[in-house]
């Protein structure tokens, strides 16, 4: 049995087929206290375990007595083939509708939209790589995004614009050009133009060490986590992320270990979710206390199903800028998914155990809900697959198998808090004798080993009289004299049988 505690993304490695997983901090349930000598548990079923221990050991089954065979149904399941099959089919999603468009390579935020655009290129680019996929196309969506990038003698150089702000950059679209330039497979393709557009983000930092869309709008908590995580990524910017950090942490909500959309606002799951991921990436920025105590606060607010929250459905707000000569105003609205960008954030900080009934329904909740095309459903566009319906939910989706399968083929089964049977599922049964799993009958006939050779004794000398009698060689007296050692075995069971359970009761 290995103690398992929830930390980074595990390095790719060799791992047996089967392990059981227990995390040291979750508590054990009343029938796991070990008192003495015990087996491993055992079984053949995937969703129900048989536990075996010697008498006077190990294993608890609330107040009943100690020895015997007791089984574990699993609470929840995990299949890594389902999940992967799931990621595949939002990244074949994204191959689908992937546009070339007069040197314009990438997607648009509709995706069915045939003109690409700079942000959700950049998203795109980002789900394949969080997921550890290759994407194809790759060098055509960075030279798109290079040819995009704002060149100027003022602040707006090295930034990235939407395609409503007419060549302004912001820092919407910037960060996440910047993460998409960071991550494996891009960084070569684009090294200049990144260290620019992490430049970009460090002088448009406003004075109170927040972002807004650029420098001089009001600092606001999503823009501040996305910055950071776009600089923590890129390796740039350690002045400008020490003052966000500041920026970030006196902003939480004075009630309770979470953020809001602004500093004192009420606190929402979204914007808890991405401030908790930038800290988190920050050594030294939040105790390991409060870290848990924020997971915690967003583990208690998930719903398995529910993938947005009320208030953050869509964050609206008015972003003004220069139109040549012309100050015009562009209203954006970001649409967010706060359920699995809790997820994510939970999975992806380690704080808190993954091994939990919440979390596996979650994870299987959005590969439930995940439509036909490959895409989840956009609240205000529901009939439209949109980019920013796929990376929340491949970030949570890659995360969920990074910290609970050894590998994207395995399968986890939950017994309880804490506790998890992971194993492959490329092996022929769903325990191995490795863990030592006996078949449920072979149990029933060791613990009976007595009572059936009485049975098998009463059986033969019964049988052979019934063979004797029908053959002719015995009389009807000679036969049921021969049947006084059957009653007389069957009686003696009978009396045995009642004087344990007596002795049972009084126990």
């Amino acid at each position: 049995m290995s103690m398992y505690a929830p930390t980074q993304p595990r390095p790719t490695a060799p791992v047996p087929p089967d392990e059981i997983r227990m995390n040291a901090r979750s508590p054990r349930p009343p029938w796991a206290r070990t008192g003495g000598p015990c087996r491993r548990p055992s079984g053949r079923a995937y969703s129900s375990h048989r536990f075996r221990c010697a008498p006077g050991g190990a294993l608890h089954a609330g107040a009943e007595p100690t020895g015997g065979n007791w089984t574990v149904r699993a609470t929840a399941e995990l299949s890594g083939t389902g999940l992967t099959a799931s990621i595949d089919r939002a990244l074949g999603c994204l191959r689908h509708n992937f546009r070339t468009v007069r040197g314009a390579a990438g997607w648009y935020h509709y995706l069915d939209d045939p003109s690409p655009g700079v942000t959700a290129s950049a998203v795109g680019l980002f789900c394949f790589s969080v997921a550890g996929v290759r994407f194809e196309r790759t060098p055509d969506v960075v030279a798109y995004l290079l040819s995009q990038q704002r060149a100027s003698e003022d602040s707006t150089d090295g930034g990235w614009s939407v395609r409503t702000t007419n060549g302004f950059p912001i820092a919407e679209a910037t960060s996440w050009v910047v993460r998409a330039l960071s991550r494996p497979g891009t960084g070569v393709l684009g090294g200049a133009a990144l260290a620019r557009g992490a430049e970009w983000l460090r002088v448009n930092q406003n004075v109170d060490f927040g972002w807004g869309s650029y420098l001089g709008q009001p600092s606001r908590v999503f823009h501040t986590a996305l910055n950071m995580l776009a600089l923590q990524e890129s390796g740039a910017g350690t002045d400008a992320l020490a003052g966000a950090q500041r920026w970030l942490i006196d902003g939480q909500n004075a009630r309770t270990p979470a953020w809001g959309p602004t500093p004192g606002a009420e606190p929402t799951m979204l914007h808890t979710s991405v401030a908790l991921l930038a800290l988190s990436r920050t050594p030294g920025a939040l105790s390991a206390n409060t870290m848990r105590q924020t997971a915690e606060w967003l583990l208690e607010r998930i719903e398995p199903g529910i993938h947005v929250e009320r208030s953050t459905t869509v964050e609206e707000y008015d972003v003004p800028y220069a139109d040549g000569d012309i100050q015009a105003v562009f209203q954006n609205s970001l649409p967010h998914f706060a359920g699995p960008l809790a997820l994510s954030a939970i999975l992806s900080t380690g704080v808190v155990d993954p091994l939990q009934k919440k979390v596996f329904d979650s994870v299987n909740a959005i590969m439930d809900t995940q439509l036909e095309g490959g895409h989840w459903e956009l609240p205000r566009s529901p009939m439209r697959p949109s980019v920013w319906a796929l990376w929340p939910f491949v970030s949570a989706l890659a995360s969920a198998r990074s910290a609970i399968l050894s590998t994207p083929r395995a399968k986890a089964a939950l017994l309880f808090p804490g506790c998890a049977i992971v194993q492959s599922e490329d092996v022929a049964q769903d325990l191995t004798r490795r863990l030592l799993i006996q078949n449920a009958l072979f149990d029933w006939i060791r613990n009976r080993k007595a009572v059936l050779a009485l049975w098998l004794v009463a059986a033969v000398t019964t049988g052979v009289p019934v063979a004797l009698l029908l053959a002719g060689t015995f009389s009807v007296k000679d036969f049921l004299t021969a049947l006084i050692f059957p009653v007389l075995l069957m009686a003696f069971q009978v009396i045995w049988d009642r004087r344990a359970a007596r002795a049972g009761a009084s126990g």
